[in-house]
């Protein structure tokens, strides 16, 4: 029988859990939410060139579709382990009215639609990417 205390057992499993979870490197974070955030930004130019790309030709600001960005901050700028996908300054209001409509017209929720369909794909993006975290730190 082995010969172990228990509460060394438990403090060491916790410091195990807190180095893959709560203590985790802003970098490794940020690693995770980029691995979502392509996944999302990819699945945004497909769906949006899909349903709201025009033949008009915009030498200055160009198509929707072709304007998705993605960054590995805050909506403030501030590197803190999250990643953001949208659109540029320009096209993001174009998308929020096409989203969620106007008093004009009735939106299509072209956005709101795709988050939650792509959902699954984005956490097994991330999923993947934690796992590889997890194996690095043992």
């Amino acid at each position: 029988m082995l010969n172990i205390n228990y509460v060394d057992f438990m403090e060491q499993w916790l410091k195990q859990v807190k180095k893959v979870s709560t203590s985790m490197s802003t970098n490794d974070k940020a690693k995770i939410t980029k691995a979502g955030a392509k996944v999302f930004k990819k699945e945004l130019e497909r769906e949006t060139r899909k349903k709201h790309y025009s033949g008009h030709d915009d030498k200055v600001f160009g198509h929707m579709a072709d304007s998705v960005v993605m960054k590995g901050t805050n909506i403030d700028n501030i590197k803190d382990g999250t990643s953001i996908v949208g659109f540029d300054h320009y096209h993001a209001s174009n998308a929020r009215r096409l989203n969620d409509g106007t008093k004009y017209y009735v939106g299509d929720h072209f956005i709101t639609n795709l988050r939650d369909q792509v959902m699954p794909k984005v956490l097994e993006a991330e999923k993947k990417e934690y796992q590889k975290i997890i194996n690095k730190h043992g």
